[in-house]
């Protein structure tokens, strides 16, 4: 798989996922904590997942279109962060 970003460019976008992620948070004491952020692009599919451990952590995650994004990022990546958080 070709990267489709610079280096330049996912530092850039990686920059951008961290703004937008704050502003979400601007709105949890109402709406509750962001669980994943998603983004359908042309060529990609991508995730922009909070880790809730006292950080400003996020884990990006692109997807090829054809994938199904969702159930991959809830019964795969949201319970092994959920076990490598409760074991740290």
């Amino acid at each position: 798989m070709n990267p489709l970003l610079t280096k330049e460019e996912s530092e850039l976008s990686a920059l951008q996922s961290i703004i937008r992620m704050g502003t979400r948070q601007t709105l949890e004491e109402k709406i509750g904590k962001t669980i994943y952020a998603f983004a359908l692009y042309e060529k990609v599919k991508r995730a922009t997942i909070p880790i809730y451990d006292n950080s400003d952590y996020i884990l990006m995650v692109s997807f090829d279109k054809e994938a199904e994004h969702e159930s991959i990022i809830l019964n795969k990546i949201l319970p092994l962060l959920a076990r490598v958080y409760f074991t740290l």
